[in-house]
């Protein structure tokens, strides 16, 4: 991590982890992970934007070093807002990817003094609103019990090479993070587990947006229908459609991606 920092904030409830690139001398650059990942599951994309932003990379709660809780959208928001309070940034621009990218936007719903533009990376977002019934909640509980025990006798060689099996058109630089990510993940991270309704959300965000999806052969979850259904509801929102990836849209084409994140940043 070259000369990166780390720390933790006190959010009032539990300790938000936290790395950053800078030092406040350029513009602060908030990145938000997907479930299950952790902010240094950013590294690619912060090595290639250090020189131009202050990037800070947060672990979100019941992930990689932070505390465990309730993983509501409104508790996770609310950490995320904490952060950026208690490290002075002024108006940062704020990345998200999946569980991620629903932070950003709900941060830009109810805190929109706190942040300046968002841009997100195929968020959960589908015709169903974000509704969820009790037992499809048990089910994705039980199985996601069940990947950490699997996971939990490997080594994170042994989860490394899973990965690259799994994700073979990954770059190798993802996999370190990615790997050690699952280690740390809390079976909280499932308790309590609710992304809102996404357009409320978006009704409600009044600053510049970029949308990233990848709706095609993948596993991408935003459909064309939803992201322009997304920008008929709210003119601020830009689409932008990555071909060739899906869910991990950034993992899978990193080039392309770094450009629409560097566009949706100017």
């Amino acid at each position: 991590m070259h000369n990166w920092t780390q720390g933790d904030i006190d959010t009032g409830e539990i300790n938000i982890h936290y790395y950053r690139t800078g030092h406040g001398d350029l513009p602060p650059l908030v990145l938000c992970h997907g479930f299950s990942d952790n902010g240094l599951c950013w590294t690619r994309l912060a090595e290639v934007l250090k020189s131009q932003f202050d990037i800070i990379m947060i672990d979100a709660r019941n992930h990689g070093l932070s505390g465990h809780g309730t993983a509501s959208l409104q508790a996770m928001t609310d950490d995320l807002a904490a952060v950026i309070s208690a490290l002075h940034l002024d108006q940062p621009a704020a990345l998200g990817h999946s569980m991620g990218a629903s932070m950003v936007a709900d941060l830009a719903a109810r805190y929109p003094a706190r942040v300046s533009r968002i841009l997100l990376e195929d968020p959960p977002w589908t015709k169903h609103q974000g509704a969820v019934r009790d037992k499809d909640v048990a089910q994705r509980r039980e199985g996601f019990r069940q990947y950490l025990a699997s996971l939990n006798n490997k080594t994170e060689a042994q989860i490394m090479a899973f990965g690259k099996q799994q994700n073979p058109t990954w770059h190798a630089d993802e996999l370190p993070a990615w790997a050690a990510s699952k280690k740390q993940v809390s079976e909280w991270a499932m308790e309590g587990l609710t992304l809102g309704n996404w357009s409320e959300s978006v009704a409600q965000i009044q600053c510049p947006a970029w949308l990233i999806y990848a709706d095609g052969a993948g596993d991408g979850i935003v459909k064309h229908d939803i992201a322009h259904q997304v920008a008929a509801v709210n003119s601020q929102f830009i689409l932008r459609h990555i071909e060739g990836a899906g869910h991990n849209i950034r993992r899978e084409q990193f080039d392309r991606y770094r450009l629409a994140v560097v566009e949706g940043l100017i």
